[in-house]
């Protein structure tokens, strides 16, 4: 009986089995991990081109039970499931392995846990960026030739932790032992294609306005920069002139300025008096801000403020007139809707490690989720020739749940499950609701139960709801 060669054998070029071999080896490795996590990496294994591999040195090139590729797929589809646990994704890696036909590895979840934990920040830095490479020829759209930026702020909480309060503080006027650590992040998206390009993070009690100085660098010339009236600050402003960004933000309430009429007028903002920076850095900045502000009258149903003044740095009436300044700055309400699709439909708003450094590998890998649906829903609106903003975020994220299992698996049914997927994202829009009104209220109340006041090993119940 003849003997065939192994695929990793090269008899006809024997100088060259010191590199075909473990292309063969790495090659299969590839095609394990595209068929794992119920079709995550088959859908959107193209948007890391060359990152999501095995490392051949340093960090991520030991082969462990839990190897760096597939602990990133299943924590991507742990972020994408609502309220899965550890467990669930530790089931997810067993099942996964015996399909695959490899040894099951740990039975607890402290395994999978530590794997989390040891997946380098550069690494997932780099896919953020990478994801933002493949994003930016996609995603089209300007206001009136300028492409517009949306900044804002939110805040998550996180386990009570020893760890985590040392990092994180709890929010002002909460008693000790009574609250969760919290923190604070401000992110930067996109208005055309809601996609985020980078964000910060630190406690609750660092102003926007600090954390939104990190994100100039990201900013371009030529773009504008929508924001509320907590980014109103003079030196924040001056700076983003600098760079060469227009502005189109809310007055801040603490600048006063005359009544008159609705329209806009021109103004010259001096220098204040310099606070805690230092002398050379305020000497950088110059000594005047040109500024327009204008005055608009809000008549809808529903809104607080019958008067809103914005300040730009548009100064050209013809080219930005005083009613595309007014529709712009009533889209900023689009950020508030993106932080809602991450903190509700992704659940940023509680966090779940332990520890800072699950906390931080958390933000990453969600914003990596949030990026990656939108990336399918403007891959479905280009394909479908439908406008993104219509597109349901959170219908993108139902179909992409009930669609990466078996049929995308099968590389024979691929690409036509592919093409479906797109064709359901595309066809599920939202309705338009124009001049909506969204009150911050809750219809739901909540049960009768009095508020922490003392620790939890320290709380007595009152006789009032004492058992009888």
């Amino acid at each position: 009986m003849a003997v065939y060669p192994r695929p990793v054998d090269t008899p006809c070029f024997p100088q060259w089995r010191h590199f075909l071999s473990p292309l063969g080896r790495h090659t299969a490795r590839l095609r394990a991990s595209a068929g794992a996590t119920g079709g995550l990496a088959a859908l959107f294994g193209r948007c890391f081109p060359g990152l999501l591999v095995p490392a051949r040195h340093g960090p991520g090139s030991r082969r462990r039970a839990f190897g760096r590729v597939d602990v990133f797929w299943v924590f991507l589809a742990q972020v994408l499931t609502r309220d899965a646990s550890c467990r669930w994704a530790l089931d997810r890696l067993h099942a996964e392995a015996l399909a695959a036909g490899r040894p099951r590895g740990a039975g607890t979840t402290s395994a999978y846990c530590q794997a989390r934990a040891a997946l380098p920040l550069p690494w997932l830095q780099s896919l953020f960026a990478a994801l933002e490479r493949w994003l930016l020829p996609r995603a089209k759209g300007d206001w009136l030739g300028r492409v517009v930026r949306v900044i804002d702020g939110t805040a998550f909480s996180m386990p009570d932790t020893p760890r985590n309060r040392r990092r994180w503080d709890h929010p002002p006027g909460s008693k000790p032992g009574c609250a969760f650590p919290a923190g604070k992040l401000v992110g930067l998206f996109c208005l055309h294609s809601g996609r985020l390009l980078s964000f910060v993070q630190d406690t609750c009690k660092t102003h926007d306005l600090k954390l939104a100085r990190d994100l100039i660098e990201v900013l371009r010339r030529g773009e504008v920069l929508l924001a509320d009236r907590a980014y109103c600050g003079w030196e924040f402003l001056a700076l983003l002139r600098r760079r060469g960004v227009d502005f189109v933000i809310r007055l801040h309430q603490g600048r006063k300025v005359p009544l008159r009429k609705a329209g806009s007028v021109e103004e010259r903002w001096p220098r204040p008096p310099r606070g805690k920076a230092s002398r050379r850095h305020w000497r950088s900045l110059p000594k005047g801000l040109k500024v327009r502000s204008a005055r608009f009258a809000t008549r809808r149903r529903g809104f607080r403020d019958r008067h809103v003044i914005v300040v730009t740095s548009l100064l050209d009436r013809k080219r930005f007139p005083d009613d595309a300044i007014a529709e712009l700055y009533a889209q900023r309400w689009l950020v508030e809707l993106h932080f809602r699709q991450i903190k509700t439909s992704l659940s940023l708003d509680v966090m779940r490690g332990l520890s800072p450094a699950i906390i931080e590998r958390e933000l990453w890998m969600h914003a990596i989720a949030y990026n990656l649906v939108r990336a399918l829903m403007l891959e479905a609106a280009l394909t479908h020739e439908t406008d993104v903003a219509r597109l349901s975020f959170k219908g993108a994220l139902d179909a992409l749940a009930a669609w990466t299992g078996p049929a995308l698996r099968c590389r024979s049914r691929r690409s036509r499950a592919r093409r479906e997927l797109l064709r359901r994202i595309a066809h599920d829009t939202v309705p338009q609701r124009l001049a909506r009104t969204e009150p911050r209220v809750r219809k739901r109340r909540p049960k009768n139960y009095q508020l922490m006041t003392k620790p939890r090993r320290r709380m007595r119940v009152s006789p009032s709801r004492s058992l009888k």
